[in-house]
Parts: C-alpha cells; structure tokens; sequence
C-alpha cells in the first residue's frame, strides 16, 4: 500500500504493485484475421469495379509524379493486407507499379533511392483514401518474387495473378508475438527517455528492417518478423522513432 502526495489523508490509499503486475500481461494486438476478403473493397472474390478504376487512375497519376515511361510498366497490382484476409481499419491498400527498371533509367545505381524518394514524397504530401484506407504506391521490380500465400491482384487485367491462402489464424493467442512485441516497445521507449543519439535509432530500424525482410524471405507475409514489424507500425511505434529523429534533427540544425 502507497499513500499518494497530495491525497486526502482520510481517504484509502492506492495499490499501485496491481499496475505493476499489469505491465507483464500479454497485450491485445491491433492485427486482425478474418474469414472473407474486405467487404468494402471485394464482391465475391472480385474486386470492386469503381474501387478498381480509381486504383488504377491513382497508380498513373503517381506514375506520371515519379516520371516513370509507360513503357516500363508491365502491370499495376494491388498486394497486402487488403488482398488478404489479415487486413484492419488501418490498413492500407497498396498499390504496386511493376517495372523493368532498366527502361526507366539504364545502370543507375541512384535508381532506387529516387523511387524511395518520390515514395516518400507523395505519401508525405497526398491523403488520397478509398473508404477510410489510405493508398500506398511503390514501384516494384518485375523480378521480384511474391510472397508465399499473398494475394496478388492484376489492376490492369482485373484478375489473381496469386490468390490469398486462408489460413485462419488467431494474433491474439499468440504470447510470443505479444512478447516480442512489447520487448521492442520498451527498448524504443527506453532509448527516448535516455535520448539516445539518432545513430542508434537508425541501427535499430535496420534491425528491425533487416529480421522483417528475412522473415518475409523465408515464412511469407505471414512471417513471424512481418507481424512483429506490422504490430509496431499499427500502434505508432515507428512513427514514435521518426518524430523523435526529426526533433533531433531540427535541434542540430538550430541556431
């Protein structure tokens, strides 16, 4: 039993060990698993037409902002949680451009960092959302591999090039998801209040960037490392780390 400052003297004191105790209990996740595609987007495992036409006039409209020529793109596809069955109310609805990249700029080893870049701007820039779920362009290599198990939607030829596999899991049962999930949590956490230099922010987005791709790599979309990643971007903890890396920035660069 704690008296707490500033109380009535009179009144019971407050058991603070019961919140303690709280701290080590599995937390609820934010994923989700259902047993259909979203209803607000698929009719039968048919994409919505309207929803389909303004993908695509999306998917151009972001083509034509990254200068990307028509004739790199081999098709335009939408993947992720809502081509699936693991999809929530923060989702979004990811929106690929297939290219050669080799017709959009020959040899160019800042190629990448260019599409990154005009990624990030336009998502920076842009609240373009179907539905309530945000839009997400990329401009993904014709030699890329897709996950096993994701779905994989042709925009251009309104057909699966990779149907979702249902696998009716349940996030929540898993403790050692909701572990290792709060373990990051508390490092992040920890390295604000300690301040931490933004170098050993950028090492542990590596990390965690490195053990998501190896997941993906080796289990799928459904990766152990993938949800870990996902649960923390649901529940803001990476959007914590960049705002904290910017304030850091903006002090330095302060007079």
């Amino acid at each position: 039993m704690q008296e707490v400052v500033g109380s009535n003297p009179t009144a019971p004191t407050i058991n603070t060990s019961m919140k303690t105790f709280t701290q080590y209990l599995p937390e609820k996740t934010t994923l989700e698993y259902h047993d259909q595609l979203n209803p607000k987007l698929w009719k039968n495992d048919k994409l919505d037409s309207l929803v389909r036409r303004k993908l695509l006039d999306f998917a151009r409209t972001w083509q034509k902002f990254a200068k990307i020529p028509d004739v790199a793109v081999v098709d335009i596809i939408m993947t992720g949680g809502n081509a699936n069955y693991n999809y929530t109310a923060l989702s979004d609805i990811d929106v690929h451009l297939v290219v050669i990249k080799d017709r959009i700029a020959k040899d160019n080893i800042l190629l990448d960092d260019y599409l990154y870049d005009k990624k990030l701007l336009w998502t920076l820039t842009h609240k373009i959302t179907i539905f309530g779920y945000g839009l997400e362009p990329y401009a993904q290599d014709d030699k890329e591999k897709y996950p096993a198990g994701q779905g994989i939607y042709s925009l251009m030829k309104d057909e699966w090039i990779q149907q979702p596999e249902n696998k009716h899991l349940n996030f929540d049962r898993d403790k050692h998801l909701a572990r290792k999930v709060k373990y990051f949590k508390r490092i992040i956490d920890d390295m604000i209040e300690h301040k931490m230099d933004s170098s050993k922010f950028d090492e542990l987005r590596k990390k965690i960037s490195t053990m998501r791709g190896e997941g993906i790599a080796r289990s799928g979309e459904f990766a152990f490392e993938n949800l870990v990643f996902k649960e923390l971007r649901n529940d803001g903890y990476l959007d914590k780390m960049n705002d904290y890396q910017k304030t850091l920035q903006d002090k330095a660069l302060s007079l």
